[in-house]
């Protein structure tokens, strides 16, 4: 039986043959192969750095334990020195006002230069030098303007209160000028009424005092609203 044409392209295209190659025999113990030698390198890598860490860490602990113990008799130094009459304890120097212990011994671990340190130090100290002079500059503008605002307050209120002491006297002035004026009134409408028997209000010239009571409503003007 004859295949037809699609059937041989079919059989002839990359699909298939990629799922040929893909099932061929050792193909999964090559891939498990190269899994187990990735995983491999990979230890290796962690074994390095973990001995790399370990021997430094190793080397920190023995200068640690190099500088806590005492100089023996087996350091040359310290040999010559005993030969020269020191003992271990004794300040240094010919009467004995030297130091007693070593110059501390300070292990440089990085790498940046000599001084360097130093200059990291002086440029915090510097850091912060100028830290505290803004901070200081900042708290005397803040005083200064807390007393400003407290002057204007102040001002303000010794203004609003002579405001009211100018209000006050002048309803006083008022008062008085108008109580004056009413006691002048009081007298002049009062001669008027009892020499001339003349109502301003009613405007009107009475005959007689009889006449002036019966038909005036009184001797104010508040008689005649």
């Amino acid at each position: 039986m004859k295949l037809s044409m699609a059937e041989e392209e079919d059989y002839m295209s990359d699909s298939f043959i990629n799922v040929q190659e893909d099932i061929r025999p050792g193909l999964p113990m090559l891939r498990q192969i190269r899994e187990a030698r990735r995983k491999e390198e990979k230890q290796q890598e962690t074994n390095l750095k973990n001995r790399q860490k370990s021997l430094k860490d190793e080397e920190q602990e023995r200068r640690d334990i190099g500088l806590k113990n005492a100089l023996g008799c087996e350091n040359k130094g310290f040999a010559l020195l005993q030969k020269m009459g020191y003992k271990s304890g004794q300040a240094l120097g010919k009467s004995g006002d030297g130091i007693v212990e070593p110059i501390p011994l300070h292990v440089k671990t990085g790498k940046s230069g000599i001084g360097h340190e130093a200059l990291l130090k002086r440029r915090a100290e510097e850091k912060l030098e100028s830290y505290r002079r803004k901070i200081h500059m900042k708290n005397q503008a803040e005083e200064k303007a807390a007393e400003q605002f407290r002057m204007r307050l102040k001002s303000k209120q010794d203004e609003m209160k002579l405001e009211g002491d100018l209000k006050k006297s002048q309803r006083v002035c008022q008062q008085l000028d108008t109580q004056k004026v009413l006691e002048r009134l009081q007298i002049l409408t009062g001669y008027l009424r009892q020499e001339h028997l003349y109502c301003i209000w009613c405007g009107t010239d009475y005959e007689d005092k009889e006449d002036l009571s019966s038909n005036c409503p009184g001797p104010t003007s508040a008689d005649h609203d």
